[in-house]
């Protein structure tokens, strides 16, 4: 069951982009007046402070209210009983609270997320001691059903990331039992990213998945930091040292060519598909990779002194950044560096803008959504 009111978050993105294109030139003033008029009912947003000051008032009230009820119920109950039952009842009561205040993300929202999914550990601990079997990822495993469920309820970002790593986390437990697990780690978990990373981008295509924009942007991300990570030549090396107590320096490690070109090939691969798809997010990861593979090549291959090599590469990032800028005076693959458009096109893009922000959004069923592109709002993307 979806919680937040989905209507009150197309409204919000659809004013968070009139906005924008009102910064950029795109909607006059009365256009934007215009926007936010028809797209008027949103959710509750407060700024960053206020959110931060909700957000340790509900936790405070959380654990006052469970320690009352702690009293009320006295010692003849297991806590985890009372716990779970509590859990349940503070998820009942934020179902009709949400809607009712319109929040979302509001930090008392977040709050009292947090705290449903940690009064239900307790129960899940002791079935877990029950059990007699000591296997941390069977704990993950009984604990990934809860964060499904509120991740599909809710969509909150940090539990859709928990609900990632807790599964990253069973796959690397399950693989550690063995030395060819080990030895299978890596591949494992950046077939695992990648799974991830496919499946969401699929579902993130899609005008229902809406409600789950920001967890699935989250998401998204973190995969393909774990599959460049899963891939980098220094993560493996030093990881297969500590897993298997070896002594530093850590030995070379098998297939070691392999995880070399895996180093510098993924970060290519990600800002080709930053340019292929005008994703920010995969150019700008492409580019954090791209320095992670020069200074994993440099902690073990010493080439140049370290003055040489910073004047050398920003030399480099200067030819580079000169280049793009003269290939780009014509657009190409979508990218431009040629000047704003005079008036008479401008004109004719805000005619096209305002024809669009004027309709009416709400029916999913149009699947019509401002900007965000197709990797759940990083970039724009392939389709418009």
């Amino acid at each position: 069951m979806k919680v937040y009111n989905e209507t009150l978050l197309r409204n919000e993105y659809a004013q968070k982009m009139a906005r924008k294109w009102h910064l950029e030139g795109m909607l006059t003033t009365e256009q934007l007046a215009e926007a936010q008029l028809i797209h008027a009912a949103v959710p509750y947003n407060p700024n960053l402070f206020i959110k931060i000051g909700l957000f340790v008032f509900a936790q405070a009230c959380f654990f006052f209210g469970g320690s009352f009820g702690f009293l009320l119920v006295g010692a003849g109950v297991s806590f985890s009983i009372v716990s779970f039952l509590y859990a349940i009842a503070t998820a009942f009561l934020l179902v009709r609270f949400i809607p009712q205040k319109q929040l979302h993300f509001s930090g008392i929202d977040n709050a009292l997320i947090y705290g449903v999914i940690g009064a239900t550990m307790p129960l899940i601990f002791e079935i877990y001691e029950s059990l007699k079997i000591d296997e941390l990822w069977i704990a993950a495993a009984l604990c990934l059903p809860i964060l499904v469920l509120v991740v599909y309820s809710f969509g909150e970002p940090l539990v859709a990331l928990g609900m990632f790593l807790c599964g990253l986390f069973i796959v690397a437990s399950l693989l550690m039992k063995n030395p060819i697990g080990k030895a299978l780690l890596p591949f494992a978990l950046m077939l695992y990213a990648a799974g991830f990373f496919i499946v969401t981008r699929k579902l993130s295509q899609q005008p229902t998945a809406f409600y789950w924009k920001t967890a699935i942007y989250w998401l998204n991300t973190t995969a393909l930091v774990v599959f460049y990570a899963g891939g980098n030549y220094f993560v493996v090396r030093e990881a297969n040292a500590q897993l298997n107590n070896l002594p530093a320096p850590s030995p070379e490690i098998a297939f070691a060519g392999l995880f070399w070109g895996f180093t510098f090939l993924i970060p290519f691969l990600y800002l080709y598909g930053g340019f292929r798809w005008r994703d920010r997010t995969l150019f700008v990861l492409g580019l954090l990779g791209m320095v992670a593979s020069v200074l994993t090549f440099r902690y073990y291959h010493t080439v140049l002194p370290v003055e040489w090599g910073m004047i050398l590469g920003g030399a480099a990032a200067t030819l580079v950044a000169f280049g793009v800028i003269r290939q780009l005076k014509m657009p190409k693959y979508g990218f431009s560096y040629a000047p704003e458009k005079d008036d008479e096109e401008r004109l004719a893009i805000e005619t096209i803008v305002v024809s669009q922000i004027t309709n009416n959004i709400h029916s999913v069923e149009n699947g019509v959504e401002f900007g965000g592109g197709d990797f759940a709002g990083g970039g724009a993307g392939e389709k418009y």
